[in-house]
């Protein structure tokens, strides 16, 4: 395996990995998000009965009837808390995981780009040496790839207009 599959085998497992924490967090602020409107509604339910309750036994119906939609409201806000706390958990989990992707491209690129580098190298070496022992030779084969690449670009214009 080369250093630059590697690299790409690397970055695809931090991106999966990324997509699963990503995944996982928006599951659980699901979760917390139906659990927070089930205990929102059984609270409003729990407070319609008490007020009805209130109400039917008369006394200090105003009364309880605050109280439990006081009891209910700051329920509500509390659950809207742990829910807004769990979703920016989730959005941080995914800038971190989407930094670590980051990262990971980042350093493939940096690998293909070295070991590119290294490859031109190689070839203008060889071509240096091959003109040192042969230039007439060089020389020819130059002039055989411009004519190629000359015919190549002819072909492809006249394709188009």
């Amino acid at each position: 395996m080369t250093d630059t599959d590697r690299t790409s085998s690397d970055a695809t497992a931090a991106a999966r990995e990324a997509a699963e924490k990503v995944t996982d967090a928006a599951a659980r602020a699901t979760d917390e998000v139906r659990g927070a409107a089930a205990d929102a509604a059984k609270h409003a339910d729990d407070a319609a009965k008490h007020a009805g309750d209130a109400v039917k036994n008369a006394g200090d119906a105003a009364g309880a009837a605050a109280s439990a939609v006081s009891g209910a409201i700051d329920d509500a806000k509390a659950t809207v808390d742990d829910v807004v706390g769990g979703l920016k958990s989730a959005a941080a989990q995914a800038k971190d995981a989407g930094a670590e992707a980051l990262d990971a491209t980042q350093a493939q690129a940096q690998q293909a780009y070295e070991t590119g580098r290294g490859l031109v190298d190689d070839g203008v070496g060889y071509v240096q040496a091959r003109y040192r022992e042969n230039p007439g030779l060089v020389i020819a084969v130059g002039a055989a790839a411009v004519l190629a690449l000359t015919f190549v670009v002819r072909s492809i214009g006249r394709r188009r207009g």
